[in-house]
């Protein structure tokens, strides 16, 4: 009995010390799942850009229009748009989109988000005005680390929103696309292409702008 007591106890020692790692591991799969999704984003879109000459989804007339909801469920949201085959009834008839060439992207899940959250949308919209300051949850991206939108005035831009994301898991997605950008918590809130909005548990990820 006391042997038995003495390997469980050993065990136990063991099992502390690995779970965190195990842990850690999970964590960081995660994050890098989330940055391949966004890679792959990135890399559809400009494939979506090169044949309409547009980052915006098409309208059942085939003109390029804002789309603020972004979310795959909507047939004219951008993703749904991206994920369309080019012979789906949307795009045939009198106005089928002569140079649309889809699907662009796989698959698109607004309720099943790569790596974490519960909720992903891709989203359409205009840029706020060159110059002005950056905030967590606005249409403006700073690159250079100047606490600045560098997007041009009124272009369109495309972006992830993600919710619901810890801060732990905004730190590592941040550290991988946005290693250097910012030196404190605010900073790295607000600039680069990965922006976080800790009272909305909101994750915004840059993914281009035309």
């Amino acid at each position: 009995m006391i042997e038995m007591i003495g390997v469980l106890a050993v065990i136990a020692i063991l099992v502390a010390l690995l779970l965190p790692k195990v842990f850690e591991i999970m964590a960081e799969s995660k994050a890098n799942a989330l940055v391949a999704a966004v890679k792959t984003y990135e890399a559809a879109i400009e494939d979506y850009y090169a044949d309409i000459g547009s980052i915006l989804p098409l309208d059942a007339d085939g003109i390029p229009s804002t789309e603020t909801s972004g979310d795959s469920v909507n047939p004219l949201s951008l993703p749904a748009r991206l994920t369309l085959e080019r012979s789906d009834p949307l795009n045939t008839g009198t106005n089928s989109w002569v140079k649309f060439n889809g699907p662009y992207l796989a698959e698109f899940l607004t309720n099943s988000p790569p790596g974490f959250g519960t909720s992903i949308t891709i989203r359409a919209m205009t840029a706020t005005t060159y110059g002005t300051a950056t905030l967590v949850a606005d249409r403006g991206y700073d690159f250079n680390d100047d606490g600045k939108s560098d997007l041009p005035t009124n272009a369109d831009l495309v972006f992830i929103r993600l919710t619901p994301v810890e801060r732990r898991e905004f730190e590592r997605v941040d550290g991988i696309l946005d290693a250097g950008v910012g030196t404190t918590v605010d900073e790295r809130e607000k600039r680069g292409k990965v922006k976080y909005n800790e009272t909305y548990k909101m994750l915004r990820i840059y993914l281009a702008h035309k």
